[in-house]
């Protein structure tokens, strides 16, 4: 694999991502959030189980230590979490506006790190922060004038918490993978099969205290949702597998899934508001790029 390989299996994912985000938003848009999570993510399950099989790694989950277990039950919770505020979010948003704010995250990455692990950010890192946080109150200008107040709105704020929580889930990995060095295959069935019995058990719940809004429509997208993070995973993990594939550079690269996703929405959602989205996007844009430079 030459030096510049990885980055094609890195923009390949951020396709794929993109993708899934389209796919997200057309099966959860005025329909019930937890059966779509629920359904979704056990697609996703089945396909990592052939995808480990195809690979020929299925022994690698025989005997799954106590701290995998641990971990990867954790993990689960968080990325739980941050789905269900994710997804409220997008069923009401449009595309436009919850995506970039889910592509935010790798700033607040940056911003948790300091405290936890000691990062300091450089003087451009710094900058790349406040440019992206800037964005925030671009997409509140942008927002007004769809009738939408940005630091009032409850989906708003549930974009606000998915990042966090998307956030607060790669500083976790962090730990899993770097400090404590578990094995990923197993972790990660432990974080997919969790994540399947989390929102089965949500969802039980959510009909048993009789919580929740739209009834639940079947779409051919659903499934899809589960399959395309997957595959984007994949393909993520096969480019972070070359050793002169750089992780900071790697997981903000695939933080331009943003782009083609704004401009997917623009077309197949009908979204308007476009020039004062796009700027606020391009603020976005900019401050992960100046992140990635100093990195």
């Amino acid at each position: 694999m030459s030096g510049e390989a990885w980055m094609a299996w890195i923009l390949a994912s951020a396709v794929m991502l993109a993708l899934y985000d389209l796919a997200k938003k057309a099966s959860v848009r005025d329909n019930a959030v937890l059966p779509v999570l629920l359904i979704s993510t056990t697609f996703g399950f089945g396909a990592y189980l052939l995808g480990l099989g195809a690979c020929g790694k299925l022994g690698e989950l025989r005997g799954i230590a106590g701290p995998v277990l641990a971990l990867g039950l954790a993990k689960s919770a968080i990325v739980g979490i941050s789905w269900v505020f994710t997804f409220c979010a997008l069923r009401t948003l449009p595309i436009t506006i919850a995506t970039p704010i889910r592509a935010s995250a790798p700033a607040l990455v940056l911003l948790m790190a300091v405290p936890l692990y000691g990062e300091i950010p450089s003087l451009l890192q710094g900058a790349g922060m406040a440019v992206v946080f800037a964005g925030y109150f671009a997409f509140s200008w942008a927002g007004r004038h769809e009738g939408i107040d940005f630091f009032r709105n409850r989906a708003v704020w549930c974009a606000i918490a998915g990042a966090m929580c998307s956030a607060m889930s790669a500083i976790w990995d962090k730990y899993v993978f770097q400090v404590r060095a578990m094995p990923v295959e197993a972790t990660q069935f432990v974080f997919q099969a969790g994540l399947v019995a989390f929102y089965a058990l949500a969802l039980v719940v959510a009909r048993a205290l009789r919580i929740g809004g739209n009834p639940f429509g079947w779409r051919w997208t659903i499934p899809l949702v589960g399959m395309l993070l997957a595959g984007a995973d994949w393909l993520y993990f096969k480019g972070l597998a070359h050793p002169g594939a750089p992780v900071s550079a790697a997981s903000l690269m695939r933080r331009f899934s943003v782009v083609i996703t704004f401009l997917a929405g623009a077309r197949f959602f009908k979204e308007t508001n476009l020039v004062r989205k796009g700027l606020a996007l391009a603020a976005i844009v900019a401050g992960i790029t100046l992140m990635w430079c100093a990195g």
